[in-house]
């Protein structure tokens, strides 16, 4: 039964996500956007970019787990306590015999388990909000790759969509994690050094 609801919902943000698709279609064909010039940024630019919203990611990352202990710290260490009391107990009663893990303790386990997933589901949205909050004030990925002098003389319904999703791809890149952006860093910086060499060779 899971299953099946699992696979009806995949099928319904499938539907969703190609409505979206052909909105976004039709209103370029209806609207004709001009396309966004690039802005001739170095790498030394690029990569101080990642590395300040590296930063930034590091921070909401800190927050939040700040606040996740501070709200739910209690609970998780005494879910954790009764786990290990309930393995101490069956360590007695085995005596020097193979331990066997009780029913008991099994769902103590699970319970552990079911909370540290819950724990990540309600950290996840409160570090994606943090960071499309903190790009709505200002700092923004795809801005200081283009043209400001050409983008500001767009259509101001074409520059409103531009800041839109600029704003949901930082605060998307920045509720990722740092790890995700370093990936990106990593991936950038080898993408650069193999466009050198392939210029070397030619």
């Amino acid at each position: 039964m899971g299953e099946v609801n699992k696979k009806g919902k995949t099928k319904v943000y499938k539907y969703i996500f190609l409505c979206i698709a052909l909105v976004i279609l039709m209103s370029t064909i209806l609207f004709n956007p001009k396309d966004v010039p690039f802005w001739h940024s170095s790498t030394s630019e690029i990569i101080t970019l990642l590395v300040f919203l590296f930063l930034i990611a590091t921070f909401i990352e800190r927050a939040v787990e700040v606040i996740i202990i501070v709200w739910r710290d209690k609970d998780r260490k005494a879910v954790e306590n009764r786990v290990e009391q309930l393995r101490q107990k069956s360590e007695l009663q085995a005596k020097g015999s193979t331990r066997l893990i009780s029913q008991e303790e099994e769902l103590a386990k699970i319970e552990l388990e079911n909370y540290k997933t819950e724990t990540k589901s309600l950290a996840l949205p409160m570090v994606f909000l943090l960071g499309i909050i903190i790009s709505a004030l200002g700092v923004k990925v795809l801005h200081p790759l283009v043209d400001q002098a050409v983008l500001n003389t767009f259509k101001p319904l074409q520059r409103t969509l531009f800041s839109c999703i600029d704003t949901l791809i930082t605060g998307a890149l920045l509720g990722g994690g740092s790890k995700g952006i370093h990936e990106i860093i990593e991936a950038f910086l080898n993408t650069v050094e193999k466009y050198r060499e392939n210029l070397k060779v030619k």
